[in-house]
């Protein structure tokens, strides 16, 4: 069976191809606007250029900072206070936002206490403290803020720090608990004092320093352990044996 193609007309012969019509007029385009699309192409690549050197250029700060950081720390390690206190003071005043120029002012703290200015050292770490959620150093700034504010006779402020310290977890909390208790019985507060300490002892029974509370419990007249004045000595005794068959029974 033969097959038969279907015929195009001499009009469709004649219409033009839609694909090479849009390669056309995008060609026409482009030559009509050839300024412009140079100009956007230049603005792209200059774009990129500043952004790509911004980069670079923020990366390059940040290692300059981490080293002049590492520098201060170093000097503080080694007991060298002025070079220590003057690096992280730098630090401080001129990235006041990066993570560690606020983190500077703790360490700034360190070194005034270190060179017993426990004014200085306040006031660096309550500078520290309000800058911003600190969550790893949070807890060591409040003990430190309790030691400066105490060293200044300061014992309510230095109690509201130890306080605050002691309810968060972390490594300084044993520390924090004790300095709480202490300034309680600078303050007067022996009560106070002697249910905080108790109340160390209960939450750290393994403590090491747990024989010098014991002592300064002695000290305050008070027991270890909290003993009620009408309590009485409950005395265990075991259940007897049930009697056996045959058994005589007890006289009378």
């Amino acid at each position: 069976m033969a097959t038969t193609h279907p015929r195009l007309s001499r009009k469709q012969l004649k219409q033009p191809d839609e694909f090479v019509t849009l390669i056309d007029q995008t060609g026409e385009f482009i030559r009509e606007n050839l300024d412009r699309v140079l100009m956007a192409a230049v603005a792209m690549v200059v774009l990129f250029v500043i952004a790509f050197g911004l980069y670079f250029y923020a990366q390059h700060q940040h290692r300059l900072v981490a080293e002049d950081f590492y520098d201060a720390v170093g000097a503080l390690q080694h007991k060298d206070y002025k070079a220590a206190e003057s690096g992280f003071t730098q630090l401080a005043e001129e990235h006041p936002r990066s993570s560690l120029g606020r983190l500077a002012r703790f360490y700034l703290a360190n070194a005034y206490l270190a060179e017993n200015r426990p004014a200085k050292a306040r006031d660096a770490l309550q500078t520290y403290l309000a800058s911003g959620p600190q969550p790893l150093f949070r807890q060591l700034a409040l003990t430190q803020l309790g030691v400066a504010g105490e060293n200044l006779g300061d014992y309510q402020q230095a109690h509201a720090a130890y306080a605050e310290a002691a309810g968060l977890d972390g490594p300084d909390r044993v520390r924090a608990q004790l300095g709480a208790a202490r300034t309680l019985v600078r303050m007067g507060d022996k009560q106070g004092a002697i249910a905080a300490y108790r109340r160390f002892i209960s939450e750290n029974p393994y403590a090491r320093e747990r024989p010098d509370v014991a002592e300064t419990l002695a000290q305050l007249g008070a027991p270890l352990v909290d003993q009620a004045p009408n309590s009485k000595t409950v005395e265990l005794v075991p259940p007897k044996a049930p009697a056996t068959a045959g058994a005589s029974a007890p006289a009378k």
